[in-house]
């Protein structure tokens, strides 16, 4: 037989078991929410959604309004661009037309003139005088003046046989004889310088080719165009003048006396100055068409600007003529006019009571009105602010995790914003 334990059993707990828990536990928060939630809640399709948040019909309306507008303005300032882009085009063209009829019109009127009649150098002077001073040796020999003087003279004095000279003449242009169109006019002035007292006429002509291939030509054997005759002897120091229109192309000029001098050598007798307008036929044309053209690249800048101010200024007024000004200072004096005679219609009765205007005393009765009351009401309605609604509903902070007393809590918050 086993035998039981050998002495009392051993003693229980010394105490009252351990502390447990202070309190209930703690299954609310011990604080308000440190954040509000990062996003808004993932939304179902059962989800409801607070009347805040429900997307106004308006606003896409307004919203289409404003990218219309703004879709008009970028394509009206592109065309304001362009426009003015060709308005300036326009405008340089014509600038460029009118310079062009100014270089055109200029070079048609402007004399290429060739000799000179304006001084004799050979006056005063004997034949050995100029032999001397065509000697550059010579003390007495031409200054540098007289030489450049000289060389651009159209005379008999650079030759030992006076009396005539020939000089050659180009004339470009059309070869084409169309009178008055292609035609080149040649004015010639011819100056005497003859002393030996021989009282005869003169003969001059344009031979229609060079001076070096015209032997053999006289000048009776040229049409009338290209010849002229004078019986009357020229009086010394008097210019007479002679003028031609002949095709363009290459000339010889020629002057012969009816009676050469006798007595040759290096005299001068005669001077001539040529001015040749083959100028006109060839600018006087461009510069009309150039001027046609300047008056319509005009207008079409015109056009081009009233177009480019209609996109680019649509507020500004366009500039009323003088008749439509006149007539509108009428219509407003006849109204200022009108709206004095209305007033004037009882004049006779405010003349009887003038009398009684100064002892009888006038109150005048307010005249009540409700705009302060509606002026009121309209302050107070505006005052008053709109209560804040919530962001999100109950349901859906439930939704995200927050306990009741953290949507008291973020209510709370709300209200005091």
């Amino acid at each position: 037989m086993q035998a039981g334990p050998s002495g009392p059993p051993s003693a229980g707990p010394t105490g009252p078991p351990s502390v447990g828990p202070s309190g209930p536990p703690s299954s609310k928060p011990s604080g308000p929410p440190s954040s509000r939630p990062k996003g808004p809640p993932r939304r179902s399709v059962s989800s409801s959604l607070s009347s805040s948040e429900e997307m106004d019909e308006g606003a896409f309306e307004k919203l289409a309004e404003q990218n219309v507008v703004r879709q008009a303005e970028i394509d009206r300032r592109e065309k304001v661009g362009g426009l003015r882009k060709i308005k300036n085009d326009k405008r340089n063209n014509v600038i460029l037309l009118l310079l062009l009829v100014a270089v055109f019109g200029g070079i048609a009127l402007w004399p290429f003139s060739q000799g000179d009649v304006s001084n004799n150098p050979h006056e005063f002077s004997q034949e050995v005088d100029i032999l001397n001073r065509n000697d550059p040796s010579h003390p007495a020999a031409w200054e540098e003046q007289d030489i450049e003087l000289m060389s651009n003279k159209i005379w008999d004095g650079n030759d030992e046989f006076s009396g005539s000279f020939q000089h050659d003449l180009n004339l470009p242009g059309i070869p084409i004889e169309l009178s008055g169109i292609t035609t080149i006019p040649v004015d010639v002035k011819l100056v005497s310088y003859r002393v030996d007292g021989a009282n005869t006429g003169f003969r001059i002509a344009l031979f229609p080719t060079t001076c070096d291939t015209m032997q053999g030509q006289t000048i009776e054997s040229l049409p009338d165009q290209y010849k002229y005759g004078s019986i009357t002897p020229m009086i010394i120091g008097m210019e007479v003048s002679v003028s031609f229109e002949v095709p363009a192309g290459k000339y010889c000029l020629v002057f012969e006396y009816e009676t050469p001098p006798e007595v040759q050598g290096f005299r001068a007798t005669i001077d001539a100055e040529v001015t040749p307008h083959w100028n006109q036929p060839i600018c006087a044309p461009l510069a009309a068409i150039s001027f046609i053209l300047a008056i319509f690249a005009g207008v079409g800048a015109h056009k081009a600007g009233k177009a480019w101010k209609k996109v680019a200024q649509p507020d500004s007024p366009d500039k009323k003529s003088t008749e439509e000004e006149v007539l509108d200072q009428a219509e407003e004096e006849r109204g200022a006019m009108s709206e004095l005679g209305e007033p004037g219609e009882g004049g006779d009765d405010d003349a009887k009571l003038s009398g009684h205007a100064d002892s009888t005393p006038q109150v005048e009765e307010p005249v009540p009105t409700s705009e302060p009351q509606v002026t009121q009401e309209a302050v107070s309605e505006v005052g008053e602010p709109a209560p804040a609604q919530p962001v999100y509903t109950d349901e859906e902070l439930r939704a995200l995790g927050w306990t009741d007393q953290q949507i008291e809590w973020q209510r709370q918050a709300e209200q005091m914003q």
